[in-house]
Order: C-alpha cells, then sequence, then structure tokens
C-alpha cells in the first residue's frame, strides 16, 4: 500500500496539471505564442549575460585593457645565445615592415572594406545587421555564401589575440569575447588608425606579414604603388593564405581576384565597367623571396624557431595567450659554439666560389651541357612559364617573353652577396639551377652535441637548409660496410681482389671503379684507402646484405636501406645530420648518441626558465668496441695515404685524424665525413638537382669538393689559441694482437692463394697435395660464397680438388680395363 503522504502528493499534481491545462486551453493562441518568445528571449538574454560575465571576468582567455590596447605594436625580439654567451640572433617581426595608411594604396583600403566589413565606418566594432544576416542565413538556411559577421576590428582582435577551444559553446564565447576587444579597440583607435594597424598586422601568406611585405614579396614594389588589380589580389589572400596565393594556386587566385572586384563594384568604390575590365587582366607576378634576418646560422635559426615552437606549445604566457617568440622579448640558449661557427661560414665561403668555377671551367669546351633536359623541365614548371602560359602563348612566345632583359637582384656566387643586374628571366633560372651550394655541421661524438651548422651559402637566395636535407652519401657509407664484414669474421688481411664481378642474383649487377682499374687485391685499409667499389661491394655481399642493411639503420640512417649490393656505394639517402651520428660511433668506440642536441633552455623576459633540455648522456652500442677502434684506424688510412690525404699536405691538420670522401654518380654530389677525438663534422657540396653535376673527378671528387672545406675549417680551428677545447687528444690503442692482425701490405698485385692463411693442419695438408696453377684454376671457377670465411672457402677448394682427383683416377682405371678387354694387354 502507498503512503498517505504519497497519495496525497499524486492527487495534487493531478489537480494541477488539470489545472494547467485548463488555463493553456483558456488563453488565445497568439497570447501563448508571445510567451514562448518572450520565454526563449529571456533563456537567450540569460545566456548572454552569463556569457558575457564570463569574459568581462578572463574565463574564456585573456581580455586585454584599453591600457593595454593603446600599447600592441610594442613587441620585444627573442634572442638567441650561444653557449660562449654571444647573441647569434633575433626572432621579431622582419617580415612586417609598419607603414602609415598615407603609405598604403587607397586600392587597397577600398578593396578591404568592400571585402571583409562594407559598414566599417557606420559601426563601432560590431556590426548588428552582419550578424542578423549570418543567423537568418548562414545558420538557419545553411547558406554560407554570405560570408561571416565578424568586422574588421573583430578581426584584428582574433589577430592580437588568438583564440582557445572550448568543448562547449565554444565559437559562441570566442566571438562573444572578440567583440569586446573589438568594442574597447574602436575606443582606443580611430578608424583609420585601425585600418593601419589591420593593414600592418594580418599574415599574406608564406611568412609575409603585413601589406608592405607581402606588395615586395608578390609584385615587387611598395604598397603606396599597388595598382587596382594587384590590391584585389593581395586582399583576395585574406581569405585563405593557401588557397588563393598568387604564386602557388594563380587560378584560384585569380578567382578569388575577381570576387574582390566585383565586391568593390557592388560597394561603389569602382564601377562595373571599370570591375568587368581589371577582371580580365592576367596576375602579373614579380615575386621576391625577402628574409632580412641578420645574424649567424640563418638555416640553423630557421629550424630552431620550428623547436622553440614547439617546445611552448602546451604553456601560456600571463596574458593568456600562446608564447610568440616574435614578440615576447624570449632568452633562447643554444650549444653553437660561435667562434666554430663563425669559421665554419667562412670556410664555405672561402671555397665555394672556386669549386662554381671549377663546375664552369669543366664544362666550357662542351656545346652543350647534360644538364640541358632537366633545366628544360625546370624551366616549365617555374612560376613565370605557367603564367605565361596561361595567358595562351604558346612555348617559343613563352621563351621569347622570357629572354627580354629585366632588373632583379640575383646572388652572385663570386662576390658572395646578392647583387641588382639587368638579366633575363630564363638566364636568372638557369643561375640559380647551376648554383652550387653546402652544407657543414659539426658536433661533439659522445653527446651529439651541435656546435656549428651551416645550411647553405646565402639564406637570402637559398632557404633549404642543407645540413637537414637528404642526399645520396657515396663512398662515406663504406666504413660501415667494412665494419660489418669485420663483425661477421671477415679478417682485415683477407685480401679482395679488385676484379669486376657480376652478380647475376641481383639482377647482373656489376659496378666499376672510377679509374677503370681491376688488377690486384687489397687489404682492408687499401680498398678503404683508395675506396675500391669493386672490393667494398664483394665484402657487402660477403658479410651478407641484410645484416648490412640492419646496421647502417643501427648507426644512425632513419630511412630504411634496401637489402642490394650498391648499398655499399652509398645510393642510401641520408643527411648530415644522420651521418654524424653515425660517424659518431666510430669515434665513440662504437657507441653513438641517442641524438642530435642544440637546444639547451629557453627563458622569458624577465630570465625565468620556461622550459630546459638535458643534453644527452645516454648512448647506444652499435658497433662492437674493437670493430670500431679497427674501422677507425682503417679510416685514418684514407687521411694518411689515401683519397684523404690532402688534409695533411694541403691543410696541414695535425693529430689524430679519421674520415671517408664520398662521391656520388657523375660527381652530382660531394661529401667528406671526418673525425678527431673532439669533433665530428661532415661536409657537403652540391646542386639543388643532381642533374648539374662535373665532367671529370679531377674537378668533381669529393676531393676537390667537399674535403677543401673541411680542411679549411679544421685548419682554422687547430690554428686557434682560443679554441683548445676542441684540439688534441687521440684515439684509443690498439692491443698488440689486432696490430699484428692489421699488419699487411696494402695491395698486392696477385693474390695469394691460401698462402698468408692461419690454416688448419687437415686443410693445408690437403691442398699441398696439388700445384699452385690446378688451385688457382679452380678458385678462378668456384668463387667465394656470401658470408663464407676464408678457412671455409678453403676447405670447399681442397674438397672440389680431392673429387677432381678422384674422378680422374676411376676415369683411368675404367680406360685401362676396357684397353685389357679388348686388346689382352696394357697401354704401352
Amino acid at each position: 500500500m502507498p503512503h498517505p503522504l504519497v497519495k496525497k502528493f499524486r492527487a495534487t499534481s493531478a489537480r494541477l496539471g488539470q489545472a494547467a491545462v485548463r488555463y493553456v486551453r483558456s488563453q488565445p493562441k497568439g497570447k501563448l505564442a508571445l510567451q514562448a518568445v518572450g520565454a526563449s528571449f529571456a533563456l537567450v538574454a540569460v545566456l548572454f549575460i552569463f556569457l558575457y560575465l564570463g569574459v568581462l571576468l578572463g574565463a574564456y582567455g585573456h581580455l586585454p585593457s584599453r591600457e593595454e590596447l593603446a600599447k600592441v605594436e610594442n613587441d620585444d625580439a627573442s634572442s638567441i645565445y650561444t653557449e660562449d654567451g654571444v647573441l647569434l640572433g633575433k626572432y621579431f617581426a622582419t617580415n612586417r615592415v609598419s607603414v602609415p595608411l598615407d603609405e598604403i594604396s587607397p586600392f587597397v583600403t577600398d578593396a578591404l572594406i568592400a571585402t571583409e566589413d562594407a559598414r566599417f565606418f557606420e559601426h563601432q566594432g560590431i556590426d548588428l545587421r552582419a550578424l542578423l544576416r549570418v543567423a537568418v542565413r548562414t545558420v538557419m538556411m545553411g547558406d554560407r555564401s554570405g560570408g561571416g559577421g565578424s568586422t574588421l576590428s573583430q578581426q584584428l582582435a582574433k589577430q592580437l589575440y588568438p583564440r582557445r577551444q572550448y568543448d562547449r559553446l565554444g565559437m559562441l564565447k570566442v566571438k562573444l569575447r572578440e567583440m569586446v576587444i573589438a568594442s574597447r579597440l574602436e575606443d582606443v583607435y580611430s578608424k583609420r588608425e585601425l585600418l593601419g594597424l589591420y593593414l600592418n598586422t594580418v599574415p599574406f601568406g608564406e611568412d609575409a606579414y603585413g601589406i608592405e611585405v607581402a606588395a615586395h614579396r608578390f609584385f615587387g614594389k611598395p604598397a603606396a604603388r599597388l595598382n587596382l588589380q594587384e590590391a584585389a589580389v593581395l586582399v583576395g589572400l585574406l581569405k585563405a593564405n593557401t588557397t588563393y596565393s598568387p604564386r602557388a594556386h594563380p587560378d584560384q587566385s585569380r578567382g578569388r581576384r575577381n570576387v574582390v572586384l566585383s565586391l568593390m563594384a557592388r560597394n561603389g568604390s569602382i564601377d562595373a565597367t571599370t570591375a568587368d575590365s581589371v577582371a580580365q587582366l592576367p596576375i602579373e607576378l614579380r615575386y621576391t623571396r625577402d628574409n632580412d634576418r641578420i645574424g649567424s646560422a640563418p638555416h640553423f635559426r630557421q629550424r630552431l624557431r620550428a623547436d622553440v615552437r614547439d617546445a611552448l606549445a602546451d604553456l601560456q604566457h600571463p596574458d593568456g595567450r600562446p608564447y610568440d617568440a616574435d614578440r615576447d622579448g624570449l632568452r633562447i640558449f643554444v650549444s653553437i659554439d660561435s667562434r666554430l661557427q663563425r669559421m665554419a661560414e667562412e670556410s664555405v665561403r672561402e671555397q665555394l666560389p672556386r669549386i662554381q668555377q671549377n663546375l664552369a671551367d669543366d664544362w666550357k669546351s662542351s656545346k652543350q651541357a647534360p644538364w640541358e633536359s632537366a633545366f628544360g623541365n625546370a624551366l616549365r614548371r617555374s612560376t613565370r612559364y605557367r603564367q605565361l602560359a596561361d595567358r595562351g602563348l604558346d612555348e617559343a612566345a613563352i621563351l621569347e617573353e622570357m629572354r627580354k632583359p629585366r632588373r632583379m637582384t640575383v646572388y652572385d656566387w663570386r662576390t658572395g652577396a646578392p647583387v641588382d643586374t639587368l638579366l633575363r628571366p630564363v638566364d636568372s633560372l638557369r643561375h640559380y639551377f647551376t648554383l652550387l651550394n653546402a652544407g657543414l655541421l659539426a658536433s661533439e661524438p659522445a653527446t651529439g652535441i651541435v656546435r656549428a651548422w651551416v645550411g647553405g651559402v646565402d639564406f637570402q637566395s637559398v632557404q633549404f637548409d642543407h645540413v637537414s636535407s637528404r642526399r645520396q652519401v657515396g663512398s662515406t657509407i663504406k666504413p660501415v660496410v667494412y665494419a660489418n664484414a669485420l663483425q661477421v669474421g671477415i679478417q682485415p688481411c683477407e685480401y679482395t681482389e679488385a676484379e669486376q664481378v657480376v652478380y647475376a642474383d641481383y639482377r647482373n649487377y656489376s659496378p666499376g671503379n672510377p679509374n677503370g682499374q681491376y688488377l690486384g687485391a687489397y687489404s682492408m685499409k687499401g680498398g678503404l684507402s683508395k675506396s675500391v667499389n669493386t672490393v667494398a661491394v664483394s665484402l657487402a655481399v660477403r658479410s651478407g646484405l641484410p645484416g648490412l642493411a640492419r646496421q647502417i639503420n643501427r648507426m644512425g640512417v632513419t630511412q630504411e636501406v634496401q637489402s642490394i649490393p650498391s648499398i655499399a656505394l652509398g645510393t642510401v639517402e641520408a643527411s648530415l645530420e644522420e651521418m654524424n651520428t653515425v660517424y659518431s660511433a666510430f669515434a665513440n668506440r662504437g657507441r653513438r648518441p641517442e641524438r642530435l642536441h642544440y637546444l639547451d633552455r629557453i627563458e622569458d623576459a624577465d630570465g625565468k626558465v620556461l622550459v630546459s633540455f638535458d643534453r644527452p648522456t645516454e648512448t647506444e652500442q652499435v658497433l662492437e668496441e674493437r670493430t670500431a677502434q679497427v674501422a677507425t684506424f682503417l679510416m685514418a688510412g684514407v687521411v694518411n695515404g689515401g683519397t684523404g690525404a690532402r688534409l695533411r699536405s694541403t691543410y696541414g691538420i695535425r693529430g689524430a685524424l679519421a674520415g671517408k670522401t664520398g662521391t656520388t654518380q657523375d660527381q652530382s654530389d660531394g661529401w667528406f665525413l671526418g673525425f678527431t677525438p673532439k669533433l665530428v663534422v661532415g661536409t657537403w657540396v652540391g646542386a639543388e638537382y643532381p642533374a648539374v653535376h662535373f665532367r671529370t673527378l679531377g674537378r668533381g671528387s669529393a676531393t676537390a669538393t667537399a674535403l677543401p672545406i673541411w680542411g679549411t675549417f679544421m685548419r682554422k680551428v687547430q690554428g686557434s689559441s682560443a679554441l683548445k677545447a676542441y684540439q688534441g687528444g687521440g684515439f684509443p690503442a690498439l692491443d698488440e694482437m689486432t696490430l699484428a692482425e692489421l699488419d699487411c701490405p696494402d695491395y698486392l698485385e696477385e693474390l695469394p692463394i691460401f698462402a698468408d692463411l692461419n690454416l688448419s693442419e687437415e686443410i693445408a695438408r690437403a691442398l699441398n697435395q696439388f700445384d699452385e696453377a690446378t688451385i688457382r684454376e679452380k678458385v678462378d671457377d668456384k668463387r667465394q660464397r656470401n658470408s663464407e670465411s676464408a678457412e671455409e672457402y678453403a676447405a670447399r677448394i681442397a674438397r672440389e680438388l680431392q673429387r677432381d682427383n678422384r674422378q680422374e683416377e676411376r676415369r683411368e682405371e675404367r680406360k685401362q680395363s676396357w684397353i685389357k678387354r679388348l686388346f689382352g694387354k696394357k697401354d704401352n
């Protein structure tokens, strides 16, 4: 039975419900509708008040005061300091050049207002008509063609104080916050000041901030001289910087420009005839990538910028916004040594003009360089060519147009500086197509701490970082090949013939030697010091290609390596970062650092540490210690008497030193990776396109390209009394047994047949039954198998010879038996 109170509650509820129904039925429908609407408005009003109070209280992000908004132009540059306390460079808005509104073309302001905020001069930061249009047309009807409801002041608020994301009512919260900030901006600034602040603040893509930088970037002129169609192009960029980029997407940019022109006509800024006429014009770009950052190591600082941004991604500035290296006065401390960095940059600048001249001299007598086809393809991909093609010009007309001289700024490799000159566009493209560049990376072998980083010769002309870029590494991979052979048991004095071999199991791959010589046999030291290709491939195949591929990855190359014979000659692609890590393992007794390290800590403007990074102490054993020491001994032979001997004779490098040159196919890339007990240094030289290469080894080998930069740098380091920390030291001494195993000639004119091997008594006795000519014939017929040791090979040769001998004895017995049967006597 229900409780009496429950029964009473139910009865009361029923009576109230019936009364409510009678009331609703007795009221006019219009009155009920008004009451429902009133209740809805009341709920919306309560929600608005609640959210508005949240904005005022800063619940949805920092709400700047009018005093703060009056100072939005006062940004502080962030400074980068080297380990020795020198200012390396700064991050600040170098790509934002603020100009007064009087120095901005009126076409720009007219296009901006017509496109983004037609009633800009009529509201106080919030356009109620636009908001109503968005509510009805966009939200209720789902039609997005009418655009958004944000005014220019709201967009400026969004740029100055970036949005935060929220789970519920997120967009409503940020929009309301931006409205409040926009209203305060309108209180602080006049309409003209707001226009100027907006145009000097907003991004136009490709790190171009502000109308002045964008005008120079895309049209090669100041903002004051922009014409109508150029202004429309740049204002069109504001909707989507990448989608409407006139450089990357000219068709989309042209369409967006014409939309801007039509909006200007509708707004009365221009007449319809003018809009239609200008809409027919092609977009004529004078694109120049402007990077005027001051200071040293620009490619490194470009890389560092991304790391700083990532490091601060989870932190928040006291005013509630994310940290910004361009405005927050950060102090960034890195491991670069300014003295080594200066010497590295000097070495590249001093040597590269000579190398570039050698490239020109190498092809001077040729009627046509071999890269003309590749240049033609690059020419057709160029922005200028595609623009002219879009105008309907055929190839002949395009080339005629591109052969007309124009004023432009290009990098002059002879002087190492940009120069203003009169040049044909086609020749400008050819100039950069054939321009050689270089990279240099210096790091400590035990820790991976970076001390110098040169990503290229001129950042303004080529921003591509050649420390991080991947290219085929050539013979610099051979020390890994030899180390892998040592680890599987091949002895350093086990000779390998230099003969050219066809590897039938690998599509008849048959590597050759650049000098065309295939005589004699080499020990490991001799084969590596002379960089004999056929010897390296033979060792790679015999030691096992899958294991070699895994070893290359273990030592620091991150891309998957194929198990094919050509990896022994450096068809592997890697960066200087990776190759420095590989060679660190040789220099550090087989242990490679876990990573390269260059960012130490970031402080705010008051010196408070925001984030710090411990320097690496952990290493990974990727080679047996003895193998690494023997490989270092072999590489010392390269610089003492092999392809790297000029480091001693020409550059006077003293002390413990090991390394390896590397030249890729057709002399497209030159590498030198070398190390002392204190530093691992890698250098690379080449053009952007591998099709650009040297004709001769004399001018184009790594000995003539990458090695001179390395030698110049190390000579400067050893010649400085202030750099004792990077000088001296020695490699670990080899024990007597290991030295005995390495004590053999580098080269033999004729391969000895098992004479120098310490064979077992049984195998030696079996071989001694046969003369040398018979053994050599069998060796020529039966080649050594993959992963087969010398003793196993000798044993197999002995078995083959003994089997042949038994077969010959049986043949002779059968012969005598038939003679006896047929003639009754033995043959005389």
